[in-house]
């Protein structure tokens, strides 16, 4: 991993008026940023499963406690999708969650406008959503304290939660319903999305069924390290199982892989989107890849579809 600058302890030694003198223009302005282009897949790979590996995950710091990577994912010598990952430490970083829709009105966004109306450094979508009432999530997301969707959902299991109001939990954290308690009533937490399946758990069990479902995909990931992932597939090769599969082996390589702890899916398909605006660096990712088993491609090339929910990350300092 790249080392990144504390930029908090160089403002105590130096005060921030000698900061412009010293540092680096980058960490003032967004002139000059990397713009990195998503591969644009145009079929879909067969999903068997065999000799699936990658390459040493290259982390690019690109804000304090924030690291970008793409993974070029292989079956024998086919290149067959790429994984684009934030691995965010949420002492550094805030995790918020922002959703459209309310009694009074839907607010639905590309990935791209939300970005622009938030100013996050990085954005992800977020849950599904119902067909009726069109638009309102599945299961329950808080944003900033504001609890939306249905308070109870038998599919759900796991969570993203973040920002508490207290301090001595964790600034932001992925639970497993199978091992962690969750009550909407007295959680500390402001921001929060409830999703499933649950793909990989912390005793290395994929918790999801084989199918011949592919598509593009979200997954929200926390490392043994306490870190939080974003991963976003450029891709459609993945089925649900296949992903977790894929993570429980990075797991088993001799430099730990992504190192994961706990994996839950979010949305997919269409809706999978990642966009990264950072002083350094600029990408983003639409989904195209949606699929009902092999028989069933829907896919749809060059879609950028309004979405009502996603979550952003935002320096802390």
């Amino acid at each position: 991993m790249e080392k990144s600058l504390n930029r908090r302890n160089f403002m105590k030694i130096m005060g921030a008026g000698s900061l412009s003198l010293i540092l680096p223009n980058y960490l003032f302005s967004q002139k000059n940023p990397i713009k990195i282009v998503a591969k644009e897949f145009s079929k879909l790979p067969s999903l068997e499963y065999t000799n699936i590996f990658h390459n040493e995950i290259q982390w690019k710091n690109i804000s304090e406690g924030l690291d970008f990577s793409r993974t070029e994912i292989y079956r024998e010598r086919e290149l067959i999708d790429v994984i684009t990952s934030l691995r965010i430490n949420p002492e550094d970083n805030k995790i918020r969650v922002f959703n459209g829709y309310s009694n009074s009105g839907i607010e639905a966004r590309t990935i791209e406008n939300w970005q622009q109306k938030t100013d996050a450094l990085a954005m992800i979508n977020s849950n599904q959503y119902m067909a009726d009432p069109y638009y309102s999530p599945c299961a329950l997301v808080m944003c900033d304290g504001k609890q939306k969707g249905p308070k109870i959902n038998k599919s759900v299991r796991g969570m993203l939660v973040s920002e508490p109001e207290i301090e001595g939990v964790p600034k932001a954290d992925l639970l497993d319903f199978k091992f962690d308690r969750f009550d909407y009533k007295k959680t500390p937490y402001k921001n929060g999305v409830q999703h499933w399946p649950i793909l990989l758990d912390r005793e290395e069990n994929i918790r999801v069924k084989p199918s011949n479902w592919q598509a593009n995909r979200t997954v929200v990931s926390k490392t043994k390290n306490n870190e939080i992932l974003f991963m976003t597939t450029e891709g459609g090769y993945f089925t649900l199982y296949n992903f977790g599969k894929f993570l429980r082996n990075s797991n088993n390589r001799e430099d730990k892989g992504f190192n994961v702890h706990t994996a839950m899916n979010m949305d997919g398909g269409y809706e999978a989107n990642m966009i990264v605006k950072s002083p350094t660096l600029e990408y983003i990712t639409y989904g195209e890849f949606e699929t009902y088993g092999s028989q069933k491609d829907a896919t749809i090339f060059n879609r950028k579809i309004p979405i009502p929910g996603a979550i952003g990350v935002f320096p802390r300092y």
